[in-house]
């Protein structure tokens, strides 16, 4: 007997109009072990008012800022041609639940060099507090975007994202993802920018400083980039840079 059929749920359907795209971007990953020490330290300073992933947001957007390569956005076709983008917006993503169905929705962070790190974790936790299912909040457009047919989500989707500064003020000039509220190491994300992000669980391993063995909390990052617009030793320099902010952050 075969399976039923059914519709795809309403709250993947940003989920499969965004993969459309990221399935054109010749994105390759690269990570890197992170010692965490001083991430702890940062977030019991300001009593734990700020998150790792906002940590991860500042340190990767203050390293993207300093590196024009970097702020490229790439519009596709048979004439390609790549814009820097001049302020760097990071596009975080959060789990949430949509008519009953958990999925992925994405809130995007403006202009990041210019916000302190608690001014980055406000606006995560607006993300995070925002009703998916209120046309006029911050996942208005998604949702917007989720009520069409799917053909013409598609169709509006691709519109928007042609323009390349239209595409770094909606979909970020990098974007973050987080699984560390689970026992996973890793993720390497899809992406359909140029840089993504991603940041798994702190855990505790053994490491070895000055020929001596300790245990030290570690997580791993990882970035995903497209091989189209950047090489993978800029990218390589990018996440190295980044791995080096977070171990050496500064008290908010």
């Amino acid at each position: 007997m075969s399976a039923a059929l059914r519709p795809l749920p309403v709250g993947r359907r940003g989920t499969w109009v965004f993969l459309q795209d990221a399935r054109s971007t010749c994105h390759v990953h690269l990570d890197t072990e992170v010692d965490a020490t001083r991430m702890r330290e940062v977030r019991q300073a300001a009593d734990g008012k700020v998150g790792y992933v906002s940590l991860l947001v500042k340190a990767a957007a203050e390293v993207v800022a300093a590196t024009p390569e970097a702020r490229a956005v790439l519009r596709a076709g048979l004439r390609p041609r790549i814009a820097v983008a001049e302020h760097v917006h990071a596009k975080v993503l959060f789990d949430r639940t949509v008519a009953g169905e958990r999925c992925v929705l994405s809130g995007v962070v403006k202009s990041v060099p210019e916000l302190s790190v608690l001014q980055v974790q406000e606006a995560l936790d607006a993300f995070k507090d925002a009703d998916p299912e209120d046309p006029r909040g911050l996942f208005g457009a998604q949702r917007r975007t989720r009520a069409l047919p799917l053909p013409l989500a598609r169709l509006v989707y691709r519109t928007a994202m042609r323009d390349p500064g239209r595409r770094a003020a909606l979909q970020g000039v990098f974007s973050v993802t987080s699984v560390g509220q689970e026992a996973v190491r890793a993720i390497y994300p899809m992406i359909s920018g140029t840089l993504g992000f991603g940041i798994g669980r702190i855990r505790e391993v053994p490491v070895a400083v000055d020929g001596s063995v300790g245990v030290a909390p570690v997580c791993t990052v990882s970035l995903a980039f497209d091989h189209r617009v950047i090489d993978g030793a800029l990218a390589a320099d990018v996440l190295a840079r980044t791995k080096n902010r977070l171990e050496n952050l500064e008290t908010p």
